[in-house]
């Protein structure tokens, strides 16, 4: 697959974009979660930037690229920075309310090696390394945004239930994680068990959320699960 320049980017992640390519440094971070999926299928709004360091990203040019998207951001309002673990994150707020935020982290593991961006000089991770982070989210942190992604995904045709496992397990297996296939679904129903207690589907009053919400959990339930790799 091909990446396509997403057509409903905010305007904060335009003007950071375009400064990572006008300085150069574009080449050292690569695009991934949902401003990365948006360039293979755009099908929900994301306003955050989620990135990767680039392998070759030196001290000095983290540092440069942390001051470049602050001083993009600023004239839009107040700007703070936030570290936690491997993770940097700029984070715009606009009259008290957080508004926007370009994360960095550093990457365990990579699948395959990053593709040009259609925004110019900056790259973006590979479909496969997409959905391989997708599914590491949606084992790890099971957010309703997490399903909606990977059903999404699924149901477009654009990949499929045992390309999602295959994924999952290289990626873990190569970052050294664990791997275990039992483990990840216990989680993942897990996940799914909570958000059905927070949200009833009797308490969703829209009758088209409903059925989309119902539609949803009946296939985690009963199709995610096919050709699922057993662990050895």
């Amino acid at each position: 697959m091909q990446p396509q320049r997403p057509a409903k980017l905010s305007k904060y992640a335009e003007v950071c974009f375009q400064a990572l390519s006008e300085s150069g440094l574009g080449n050292k971070v690569s695009l991934g979660s949902a401003v990365g999926l948006m360039h293979y299928f755009e099908y929900r709004l994301n306003n955050d930037v989620d990135a990767w360091w680039g392998v070759d990203a030196n001290g000095d040019e983290r540092q440069n690229i942390v001051h470049l998207i602050e001083k993009t951001l600023r004239p839009y309002g107040e700007v703070h920075m936030r570290t936690w673990g491997d993770v940097v994150s700029i984070e715009l707020s606009v009259g008290g309310k957080a508004v926007f935020s370009f994360q960095i982290a550093q990457r365990s593991a990579q699948l395959e090696p990053s593709q040009k961006s259609p925004l110019g000089d900056i790259l973006i991770d590979s479909f496969s390394d997409l959905v391989a982070s997708k599914m590491v989210a949606l084992v790890e942190r099971g957010a309703p945004r997490d399903f909606r992604d990977i059903f999404t995904l699924c149901q477009e045709g654009i990949t499929t239930p045992a390309r999602c496992w295959q994924l999952w397990r290289r990626r873990q297996t190569m970052g050294g994680a664990d791997s275990t296939t039992e483990r990840a679904r216990l989680a993942i129903e897990t996940h799914l068990a909570r958000i059905e207690q927070h949200r009833p589907l009797n308490q969703i009053g829209a009758e088209s959320e409903r059925q989309a919400a119902e539609k949803l959990r009946a296939w985690f339930r009963n199709v995610f699960w096919e050709r699922l790799i057993p662990d050895e």
